[in-house]
């Protein structure tokens, strides 16, 4: 119990911005402009978490509480209670460790680090994952987030990451950056997708659903769901957002 509950007291980081440099092993981006510490008289980093794991939770304010430059602002345990936290003006980073459940892109965590930048742009967000995920990372990012961190992450390491995106910074963990920096080339597809494959994929990479593109092409839901697992096995890709991905950087649909 006690090894399960110092591994959930360990975490991870990153972003992509204009300049970074390699510092040992960690990659470590300059800072933009400087967001400063927020109001706390102490110059003290104020931060909020929200985190579905009531151990995760706890974990998580224990470090942040262990240190005395950072001041927890308040937490939350779902999306939905995570809102009220971004009323805080002292907040400056907002830890968020929220279900993987749903498609890529659609997960709970996603549409709240969405909303928590639209409302508070000026906020730095950390999402904390429990896997590593090319594309649940690049989502992560896409959907605004300044750093993501692993579960595995140490203690230090977490509250050095919360101190950079703070200071307007981004950090790499090397494992994630190894994937984000050198992703793998998608490979020429084989067998050509045929003229309605390729209707389907302009339909998915513009974000529509199996049911909306029926709708759109006059035809079962079913039938769609077959076209989209052939064109898949055809790319080589085993989800919407990496199709998208191998489309595009292919010129598939040029």
């Amino acid at each position: 119990m006690e090894h399960e509950k110092s591994a959930e007291r360990r975490m991870w980081r990153f972003h992509l911005p204009r300049r970074f440099e390699l510092a040992s092993n960690l990659l470590k981006i300059e800072p933009s402009a400087g967001k400063g510490h927020g109001d706390d008289p102490q110059g003290r980093v104020s931060v909020a978490v929200v985190a579905d794991r009531e151990t995760t939770r706890e974990a998580l304010l224990e470090v942040i509480r262990g240190d005395p430059e950072c001041l927890v602002v308040g937490h939350a345990e779902s999306a939905e209670a995570g809102r009220r936290l971004l009323k805080e003006q002292s907040l400056r980073v907002l830890l968020v460790n929220l279900s993987l459940s749903g498609d890529v892109g659609n997960e709970p965590g996603l549409a709240f680090i969405r909303l928590s930048k639209r409302l508070r742009p000026d906020v730095g967000i950390l999402s904390l994952k429990r896997d590593v995920d090319e594309h649940r990372l690049r989502a992560a990012l896409d959907a605004g987030a300044d750093a993501c961190c692993m579960a595995t992450t140490s203690q230090t390491r977490l509250l050095n990451a919360i101190k950079a995106v703070a200071e307007g910074a981004t950090w790499l963990d090397p494992e994630i950056s190894r994937i984000l920096l050198h992703p793998a080339r998608p490979t020429a597809s084989a067998e050509p997708l045929s003229p309605r494959e390729l209707e389907i994929l302009r339909l998915v990479v513009d974000g529509y659903t199996n049911e909306e593109i029926a709708e759109r092409l006059a035809c079962a839901p079913a039938t769609v769901k077959t076209h989209v697992h052939h064109l898949f096995r055809k790319m080589g890709v085993h989800d919407r957002v990496s199709a998208a991905v191998a489309a595009l950087r292919g010129g598939l649909l040029v």
